[in-house]
């Protein structure tokens, strides 16, 4: 077995942070917190700041992590339908390269309610439609129901099953099932993305020391309705885990050189 093997297949604790960051502030989800910002005035600031950001951003992803997006061919079957979207979590920006994967749909990104507390990301969580993720079991169940009537409405709803950040992790860590409780209770499909690393060609060799990053959009993955909720919701995971860990080895095998 190789190096890159050894690393694949390594496995940390599920709720291990790698990445530390200062919390200053105080935040918890209050009893009416709003998670969908549906009002006319929240949602037209809303969708003007994540223009913006994601404008910049794309040239700044671009320019310094070498960002390619493909895959956008499997986005259209579902048409106006809403979608549950999973990716491996490697990099403290990835949100932002989903979300310009993802521009043209309403977005909400399901985060660790600790990220409300970091000077600037909470910022930027916001900006891109981040809801906190409590653990108290009356707001984590508010937060499910409110992320349902947002993909019934036609949003997607981007979920970290990793949990936490481990940058540039080259495989896939334990799965947490909320991604796929989500998507079988309200019976939408998941789209799984995967964002791999890949060998800086051209000019990025004069300047880049980490790998630049490509981000795969893979085909939606549907619930299967003959079974049982319990069976379905493992199911789904386990067929999402297969089609992600299969891209991340095709990656390997093609040297990453894309």
């Amino acid at each position: 077995m190789n190096a890159v093997q050894d690393k694949r297949e390594g496995r940390t604790a599920e709720d291990e942070h790698v990445v530390h960051m200062w919390q200053p502030f105080s935040f918890e989800v209050a009893p009416d917190y709003d998670f969908r910002r549906d009002g006319f005035l929240r949602r037209t600031v809303g969708v003007a700041l994540r223009g913006a950001a994601t404008v910049i951003l794309s040239v700044v992803d671009r320019v310094f992590l070498g960002l390619k997006i493909e895959g956008w061919e499997n986005l259209k079957g579902l048409g106006a339908r809403g979608a549950v979207t999973v990716s491996n979590h490697v990099h403290m920006m990835d949100c932002s390269m989903i979300d310009q994967a993802l521009w043209n749909r309403r977005m909400y990104y399901v985060t660790l309610e600790s990220n409300f507390r970091i000077p600037l990301v909470r910022h930027l969580v916001r900006v891109f439609g981040g809801v906190p993720l409590s653990q108290k079991p009356k707001a984590m169940a508010r937060l499910f129901e409110e992320m349902g009537k947002a993909l019934k409405a036609g949003a997607f709803v981007q979920v970290y099953p990793e949990g936490v950040l481990y940058p540039y992790y080259q495989g896939l860590r334990p799965f947490k099932k909320g991604a796929f409780y989500l998507a079988v209770k309200n019976k939408v499909p998941v789209v799984p993305m995967v964002i791999a690393a890949r060998r800086p060609r051209g000019l990025y060799r004069l300047y880049k020391r980490k790998p630049c990053l490509k981000l795969t959009i893979l085909p939606p993955i549907y619930p299967k309705p003959f079974l049982g909720q319990k069976q379905a919701i493992e199911t789904l995971m386990e067929d999402c885990r297969a089609a992600m860990d299969a891209q991340l080895r095709d990656q390997d095998v093609r040297g990453q050189d894309e």
